[in-house]
């Protein structure tokens, strides 16, 4: 079930250009840390490119990402192999992020990370203003992507990321693979790749 919230959201002065950051400073064990924390609310909608566009690009602009690429999740979403979301904190019209699910890994056709056939999504433009990490948003964002992933028959989730980043350990992804990923021109990177069994 879409929460939705009104259309015209507006967009916080302070966009930060820095990528999620997960981490954990509790000494608990993973497992008891992802069963006791209560997951904060969040309302989100499925963007539409009439009401929204302006907002994905000003987000994917404040994580220092490729913003010439929204138009083009429009496009994939309408053909049913992108599935994106905007989250803002409840009853309000305050972004707090974005995230969404691929099906297909479509900048390098890695069926590891991505493929329809065998029911493996990829957890993919995700981005959480500064403002708000730490608080718990983004466990509840993945698991928002996920409960979307569940309703699409997917089986399995992916996400990826530099391989010096981590923490989505907590939230029950394994790593499945450490691996160079060509991040357009000649960005080639170590990237870490960690799956889910929904």
């Amino acid at each position: 079930m879409v929460n939705t919230v009104p259309s015209t959201p507006t967009i916080p002065e302070t966009q930060q250009p820095d990528l999620p950051a997960v981490t954990d400073s509790s000494e608990k064990p993973v497992s008891v840390i992802a069963e006791s924390v209560a997951l904060p609310d969040l309302d989100y909608v499925v963007p539409n490119p009439e009401e929204h566009q302006k907002l994905l690009v000003a987000m994917r602009k404040a994580c220092g990402w490729d913003a010439g690429m929204v138009p083009t999740w429009f496009i994939q979403q309408a053909e049913g192999t992108r599935f994106m979301s905007i989250f803002y904190l409840p009853g309000t019209a305050t972004p707090i992020g974005m995230g969404g699910v691929e099906l297909k890994d479509f900048d390098r056709a890695d069926k590891d990370v991505a493929d329809i056939d065998s029911k493996r999504g990829c957890i993919v433009s995700l981005f959480l203003y500064k403002q708000y990490r730490g608080k718990g948003y983004l466990g509840k964002i993945l698991s928002i992507c996920e409960e979307i992933a569940r309703e699409k028959g997917l089986k399995v989730l992916t996400i990826y990321g530099l391989a010096k980043a981590g923490g989505y350990e907590k939230f029950g992804y394994k790593t499945f693979k450490v691996a160079v990923r060509n991040y357009g021109g000649e960005n080639n990177w170590e990237t870490r790749y960690l799956e889910k069994v929904l």
